[in-house]
Formats: C-alpha cells, structure tokens, sequence
C-alpha cells in the first residue's frame, strides 16, 4: 500500500498496489515522406543545351572537376589539360 495526497487540500489515502496500468497505445509511425523529384541543376542544364550528346546528367562532383581543369588550363595553356577536359566531358 502507499499513500496518494489529493492536490492542494492535504488529505490523504491509502491506495493497494494494483498491476501496473498499461500504457497508452503507441500511435503508428508516419508514412517516410517520399524522395523530391531530381531537378538537374542550372549548370547541367546550361552544359546540356551546348553539348546534346551527353546521355546522362552531369554530377556536381564532375562539374567541379572540370572548372578545376579548365581553370588550370587558363592558368598554365597547357594543351594536355585541355584534352583531359574534353576526355572529362566525353567519359
């Protein structure tokens, strides 16, 4: 048995243990919202429109990649990174 007091009047009562009351039911978990559409990005659709023969989309990694390659290029004038910009853009 234990005691349980009632608020703020001070009284109390003696109240026997009973099984442990069950919980409340768990509601379900929401549905996992579903993935946004792929929109390619401005520059992929910039290099689609300039070079059609590319099947698929370029990544961010591959862009980057090769504005480094062009930049080192524009730096240097060395012909090799300019063939490996077009290899970039052919793989």
């Amino acid at each position: 048995m234990y005691k349980r007091y009632q608020g703020n009047s001070g009284r109390m009562e003696w109240v026997e243990e009973h099984a442990a009351p069950q919980p409340f039911p768990m509601p379900p978990p929401p549905p996992p919202f579903p993935p946004p559409p792929e929109r390619p990005g401005f520059l992929s659709n910039l290099l689609g429109r300039f070079l059609p023969g590319l099947q698929e989309g370029l990544e961010t990694e591959d862009l980057l990649l090769l504005l480094i390659l062009y930049l080192l290029y524009r730096e240097s004038g060395d012909t090799e990174l300019l063939i490996l910009l077009g290899a970039m853009l052919l793989l």
